[in-house]
């Protein structure tokens, strides 16, 4: 659906554990460019809203809002919103945590616009979706890892040699862990810090 890792996107540390992933810098502006043709994958939705007698440059603003925002912005220490979802993560106990997904539909929008937001959304976080599958396996290795002593270190040195410093943070390519070492050092800031009883 979308191809983003050789394209000119990058991740940037926003200070404080906060980070933002932007796959698709064209897709960040949502009103931006809507005279540009719509992609084939959503030339169907196109039609369907045309034919409800949706105006045409309306048309447009809903397929591209549809596609998602083009970016993820990481809220420290447990929000995620994606190009087409919320995501919370809620620890339960030292060895548990709960994951809530919420597609982000229009609300008011037009029912066929809305289902096809509800596809993207599964297609990417259902059980045998793009995303969540491999994410979730991720998750649970990293925290077996965590469990295996003080000496085992968490590697999370992806596109480290290429991070640029910038006024706010790092800046790095897309397919950098920048976003998850900021929180990783974030967290590490917070649990060693004095205590204050």
């Amino acid at each position: 659906m979308f191809d983003f890792v050789e394209g000119p996107g990058y991740v940037e540390d926003l200070g404080n554990g906060h980070s933002v992933m932007v796959m698709i810098p064209d897709l960040v502006d949502l009103e931006a460019d809507l005279d540009k043709p719509i992609p084939e994958r959503f030339e169907a939705l196109a039609a369907e809203l045309r034919d409800e007698g949706i105006e045409e440059h309306q048309v447009r603003r809903i397929v591209r809002a549809v596609g998602g925002s083009g970016f993820n912005l990481n809220l420290f220490p447990n929000v995620a919103c994606s190009m087409a979802f919320f995501r919370v993560l809620q620890p339960i106990s030292v060895t548990e945590t709960e994951i809530h997904h919420s597609v982000i539909t229009m609300d008011g929008g037009p029912a066929v616009a809305n289902r096809y937001r509800l596809r993207l959304h599964e297609h990417f976080q259902g059980p045998m979706g793009f995303g969540t599958p491999d994410d979730s396996e991720a998750w649970e290795r990293v925290q077996k890892g965590a469990s295996a002593g003080e000496n085992l270190w968490i590697m999370l040195n992806r596109g480290l040699p290429g991070e640029t410093a910038t006024d706010d943070g790092l800046l790095s390519d897309v397919s950098a862990e920048t976003g998850m070492r900021a929180a990783y050092q974030q967290w590490k800031k917070m649990m060693s810090a004095p205590s204050k009883a």
